[in-house]
Formats: C-alpha cells, structure tokens, sequence
C-alpha cells in the first residue's frame, strides 16, 4: 500500500506539472501573442518575483495532481456506494483544486469565479461520466461471468 500511495504522489505530481506547462501555453497562445508566459500574470503580481511565482504556481498544480491521484483511492472502497466515493471525491479535491487555482488565476471579478466554478464543474461532470461508464461496463462484465459461471455449475449439478 506504501508503494501504491508512493506512486501515485509521484504520477499525480508530475501530471499536475504537465497541465500546468499545457496551461501555461495555451495561455500564452491567447493572450501572450505566441510568448510563453511563465506565470499567470496576476500571480507575477501578487507574488512579485517571477522565479518565486512560477515556483508556487508550479507546487500549486503539483498538489493539485497529488489530491487527485491520491483521492483515487476512493473509488477502491468497495463498501463505498458510487455516489459516496465520487460525493467525498469531488468535496476533496474541489477544497484542494479551488482555492489553489483561483490564487493562481485571481478571478477578480464575479464572473471569473463562476468561469473557474464552471470549469471544474464540467470538467468533474466528464470525468465522472467516463468513470461511471467504465464502472457500469465492469460490473456488467463481472455480472456476466458470474451468470455464466452459476449456469455452467447448474447444469453440472443434473
């Protein structure tokens, strides 16, 4: 379990770097006329020292992509409902998500917080919908052999 937990702070950090940098160019696509921009512009200015920023903002994501990785681990609760695992999921990482990303971002107006609101939302939504789908797959596969284990077992029994 150490080793599991080991690797998914490892897997999870690293991919929250890897958004963070595909973040950062898409950014710099819009509003940087094709300039990488390090660190959002707001954050530059909140922190005032760019090396500084990009630090932070860089361990903000990297956090970010440890919670969901390790907040997978809910859906492995077996005694879980679904609905528990994905409540206690999205309550988890969207404590952890928010707050990071909306220093880094610094909505500064109402709209900003309900785009950042927005965006979390669907983008939980999609991933949920994956999940669910995949989940319901498994367990109809799952149901499927244990039918044809129980038939296979009743004819053997006559």
């Amino acid at each position: 379990m150490k080793k599991e937990i080991l690797q998914r702070v490892v897997v999870g950090g690293i991919g929250g770097l890897i958004i963070c940098q595909i973040v950062l160019v898409f950014i710099g696509l819009g509003i940087g006329n094709g300039q990488f921009i390090a660190v959002s512009p707001s954050f530059g200015k909140l922190i005032n020292h760019e090396l500084l920023a990009f630090i932070f903002q860089n361990l903000g994501f990297a956090i970010i992509g440890i919670t969901f990785a390790l907040c997978g681990l809910f859906f492995e609760i077996a005694r879980w409902s679904m609905l528990r695992q994905y409540i206690t999921h999205f309550c988890i990482t969207s404590l952890v998500w928010f707050p990071i990303v909306f220093t880094i971002w610094m909505a500064e107006t109402i709209w900003n917080v309900l785009i950042l609101l927005f965006n979390l939302t669907l983008t939980y939504f999609i991933t949920w919908s994956v999940q669910y789908s995949v989940s319901k797959r498994d367990i109809e596969q799952i149901n499927s052999l244990i039918q044809n284990k129980s038939k296979g077992m009743s004819s053997h029994d006559h």
